[in-house]
């Protein structure tokens, strides 16, 4: 029969700001339920009656099944799985689609962030909580609302007790950002003992991890009326190269799809030695056309194109900047979590510390750019001359003896919440005050002012037409004195929030008690954006300090290949909610819920959300649920307030088509020359309207008897006035649809006014979704001992989105197309475990369905490897399933060992030939989104707990 789940320990969650509703008790995912379905048995015997409140609800009432679908992570299960990081475990849950990993740092400045994306509705629509509390977002946001969420690099895995997450929208409980649900980390709390945990991971070749962590308790709460957690992590993990991954080692790659033979290439304009531009204004290798052949680490690179009826060719060498990447970061954390309950006058008193600091290193291709070359200077004369270059042109360098670009990231978290819970008058309450602070700084190396390198190659010293290694000994020494290495963005979130919520039983209906639960909250939101002074563009020396402008009489310098510019500014927020929930059991199997809240923010006006719920149970092994609402998300503090500025350059190269050379012209700038990334600019918006969603579910659990249990949730997502930037890829297509799409970027070290890309914000139209994920669990007793076998598959029924106001629908359903994602239609994980005497093995299947890559523009090959023509292509990408074994070892209460292997068979990622895309890294080959480079991975954790 359908037996009630009891959450471990007492689960006392206080909403931070929350509003309430709906009760939403775990239906346990892949990762718990066989840690789960022997709680349940041993519970039957002796049922555990106690009052908790759970991620969905502000009522404390006897844990159950609920109307909400919550699903929980036990510890144990954690422990049992293999992962490392809070980040590795969101991206094994089945409903997780979407999220921001590590790898997106990779030529991204991302500052190492990793969020969660439910259902891939958005990480920024995603609300994530510390014990039922508010976190502040990260302090690497950008002024575009990427990274608008919360780091999960922050929260120490040993400190979990258990994760729930609800896949439901929750505005009415939790207010803004609940749209696709909450994922609340719950820590351990009231325990004496202690646990020592060492581990290591090897994957072949790099990205290998050594980890520890301690955590201790003292006191009991029930004996000694007081009781303190200590909590402390620290892991390192190694680089993973290009070089040591055939399939991501390359920028040129050569495939069969449709019969044909392709060949693609990746590159930059920008090599070493230098590419030029002739008097036609095409672009040409001087080393070609000296030598024959393209040098080392670069490849030939032919462009036919025709402007006003004239053929041109760009015939050049393009420089291979894959196989510079390391594609997977080095990283080291720390995480130290205390958590402290005390009994006074009846009540608990309580306080959450936690403190985190990430330190992140990721290195790309030495650092591109352009300098002039005069007419009649030396250069010009030795170099371009001979070549029939008559006047003033540009050269497309890489200076590659300064090395690899890197950026050492270094992310900073800490919260403290105070607070007291209780019973009073007959009122369960909690109060608290809540502060929480994000603090991000990045540093860089490798890059140089532009001006400084073009001062360089004006005196004679730098020749950017020679190879790597061969400039003079001064020439060298010039170089490393232009070398910034030092402070370059980052900047601070901060979140100070007061809440109280209560909740009691009001009269006796049919079913039970009517409880009502009540809150308010008042938040205070700051962000601060901390540009450099060299970010700025306000230094004449970088390296020296020296200050520019009116004041000094000296040129601004900016950074070398690109003209980043930001400004700093700070802005705040006030808001304040209140909320009330109803659960009514109605009848004996029947239970009603509903909720209001209503919040007001300090710099865009009010918002009313509500929800309504239902649960029914015919039987005590079957259950029907459901709810509807509505919800919505305010537009973070930088995405209103920010101004318009530089915003690095677009994720993929573009051409000059005739269409873009016109919109270039009406802007008075130039093209990019061949195949090129163009600046971007973008801003806040002050006009910026949040966006509104209604949500509802419907499902069922189903327990025909103890050894089987299976259920499913259908899901659906409407948000209006959702926010976004135009694509590129769909401006660049259409550049004359969008005039407003449009601006300009001097380059400093050329002069040179070019096109570019403006992302500004934007609300952009309608966002629909529709889903069902399904669970089943099977059990069986066999000779070698009990096997689980649990299933668990998020499937995707619909999904579409506008990229402008009533505009066009386009869906990323099995299409990395115009959206600039991907969402799997199928997404899951088989998990088959045998516990046989002091060992517990399993076996796991992740599985996830293909797509269809974006349109890319390919070579054509024959037979024997020549170019034919060009052709525009979409390759189809396959299923994907890795397999994971892991085998848990515990000989007594004091040691386990959990060693295992994950991608068992070492199987690569599918090759797509497509660059760009939402949050991507400069990785090639393989979308580094969606798939894990590095391969088969050994492991081993030791625990001994006293």
């Amino acid at each position: 029969m359908f037996k009630e789940k009891v959450l471990a320990q007492s689960l006392r969650l206080m909403f931070s700001g929350g509003v309430a509703f709906s009760l939403g008790v775990a239906s346990l995912p892949a990762f718990a339920q066989a840690q789960a379905a022997q709680q349940t048995e041993q519970q039957a015997e002796q049922p555990v009656m106690q009052r908790v409140e759970v991620t969905g609800s502000s009522i404390k009432r006897i844990a159950a099944e609920g109307a909400l679908p919550v699903t929980t992570v036990t510890a144990e299960a954690i422990r049992a799985s293999g992962v490392t990081s809070m980040a590795d475990l969101v991206q094994r849950m089945s409903t997780v689609q979407g999220s921001t990993g590590e790898s997106a740092s990779v030529g991204g400045q991302t500052f190492g962030f990793s969020g969660i994306s439910i259902h891939n509705v958005g990480e920024t629509r995603t609300l994530v909580l510390l014990n039922g509390k508010r976190l502040a977002q990260f302090g690497g946001q950008t002024l575009t609302g990427f990274a608008a969420g919360f780091d999960l690099n922050s929260i120490p895995l040993s400190a979990i007790d258990r994760v729930e997450l609800l896949t439901d929208g929750a505005s009415a409980l939790y207010g803004a950002d609940a749209i696709a649900g909450v994922v609340n980390f719950i820590t351990k709390r009231d325990r004496t003992d202690a646990d020592i945990t060492i581990g290591y991971s090897h994957p072949e070749d790099g990205a290998r991890e050594r980890r520890f962590s301690l955590t201790k308790g003292f006191g009991s709460l029930d004996d000694d009326g007081w009781n303190v957690m200590l909590t402390f992590g620290h892991d390192e993990r190694t680089k993973l190269s290009s070089d040591s991954r055939s399939f991501a080692n390359t920028g040129e790659r050569r495939f069969s799809a449709n019969g044909k033979q392709y060949r693609i290439q990746q590159f930059s304009a920008s090599p070493i030695p230098a590419n030029v531009l002739n008097d036609r204004g095409e672009l040409i290798s001087p080393a070609l056309r000296t030598a024959g052949a393209c040098p080392t680490k670069t490849f030939r690179v032919t462009q036919p194109y025709t402007i006003d009826g004239e053929d041109f060719v760009d015939d050049y060498c393009g420089y291979d900047f894959v196989k510079d990447l390391e594609i997977f970061p080095e990283r080291k954390r720390d995480n130290f979590m205390l958590s402290a309950t005390a009994k006074a006058f009846g009540q608990e008193l309580y306080t959450d510390v936690l403190l985190s600091e990430t330190k992140q290193n990721s290195r790309i291709a030495p650092v591109p750019g352009q300098v002039s070359i005069d007419a009649g200077s030396a250069l010009h004369n030795q170099y371009l001359a001979p070549l029939g270059i008559t006047g003033d042109t540009v050269a497309f360098y890489r200076l590659f003896d300064l090395g690899q670009r890197t950026s050492k990231d270094v992310a900073l978290f800490a919260s403290a919440v105070f607070g007291s819970r209780g019973s009073v008058a007959g009122w369960d309450y909690d109060a608290s005050y809540n502060f929480s602070k994000s603090k991000v700084k990045g540093f860089i190396s490798g890059y140089p002012g532009a001006l400084a390198v073009s001062n360089l190659t004006s005196s004679g010293l730098l020749d950017p037409f020679v190879g790597a290694g061969q400039q003079s000994p001064a020439a060298q020494e010039a170089i490393r004195a232009i070398a910034y290495d030092g402070y370059w963005d980052g900047g601070v979130s901060e979140l100070n929030s007061v809440a109280v919520t209560g909740s009691r039983s009001l009269m006796q209906l049919a079913g039970g008690a009517m409880m009502l639960g009540v809150g308010v909250n008042f938040n205070r939101e700051e962000f601060s954006s901390k540009p450099s002074l060299f970010a700025q563009g306000a230094l004449a020396d970088p390296v020296a300090g020296t200050l520019c402008g009116p004041s000094t009489g000296l040129e601004c310098d900016q950074r070398f290949g690109d003209a980043a510019s930001s400004l700093p500014y700070t802005a705040k927020r006030n808001s304040k909610g209140v909320f009330a929930e109803l659960v009514m059991p109605v009848i004996k199997n029947v239970e009603l819920g509903a909720a209001a809240r209503y919040d007001h923010y300090s710099d865009f006006g009010s918002a009313w959300t509500g929800k309504a719920s239902f649960k029914w149970s015919p039987t005590t092994s079957f259950l029907v649920r459901g709810s509807i609402g509505n919800g919505f998300h305010a537009p973070t503090v930088p995405q209103v307030n920010a101004a318009l500025q530089s915003f690095g350059v677009t994720s993929e190269n573009y051409t000059c088509t005739p269409e873009l050379q016109q919109v270039a012209t009406a802007n008075g700038a130039l093209c990019r020359p061949g195949s090129a990334q163009y600046d971007q600019l973008a801003g806040g918006n002050q006009g910026l309207k949040p966006e509104k969603s209604r949500q509802a579910t419907l499902g069922f659990r189903f327990e025909p008897f103890r050894a089987l249990s299976l259920g499913a949730d259908i899901w659906t997502v409407a948000i209006r006035d959702t926010f976004g930037q135009l694509s590129e890829q769909v401006v660049f297509a259409n550049p004359l649809q969008f005039p407003n799409s449009w601006g300009s970027q001097i380059d400093i070290a050329t002069g040179r006014n070019y096109l570019a890309f403006k992302a500004d914000n934007q609300n952009l139209g309608k966002y629909y979704a529709t889903g069902i994920d399904w669970d089943i669990t099977g059990r069986y007793r066999t000779p070698w001992g009990a096997l689980t076998s649990q299933l668990n598959i998020s499937q995707m029924l619909r999904e579409k989105s506008q990229l402008e106001e009533d505009g066009e629908y386009f869906s990323a359903i099995g299409n990395f197309d115009e959206l600039g994602t991907v969402t799997f239609r199928n997404r899951g994980t088989w998990r088959n475990t045998l516990k046989t005497g002091d060992f517990s093995t399993t076996l796991s299947a992740n599985f996830k369905s293909g797509y269809t890559d974006q349109e890319t523009l390919v070579d054509v090959l024959d037979a024997g490897g020549n170019v034919t023509g060009q052709e525009d292509v979409r390759v189809k990408v396959g299923s994907f399933v890795t397999f994971d074994l892991q085998t848990v070892w515990t000989p007594n209460p004091t040691w386990s060992v959990t060693a295992g292997i994950l991608n068992l068979t070492d199987k690569d990622p599918p090759f797509v030939p497509s660059t760009s895309g939402a949050n991507r890294g400069q990785q090639f080959g393989y979308d580094d989104r969606y798939y894990d480079a590095r391969g088969r991975t050994a492991y081993v954790n030791a625990s001994y707990r006293f």
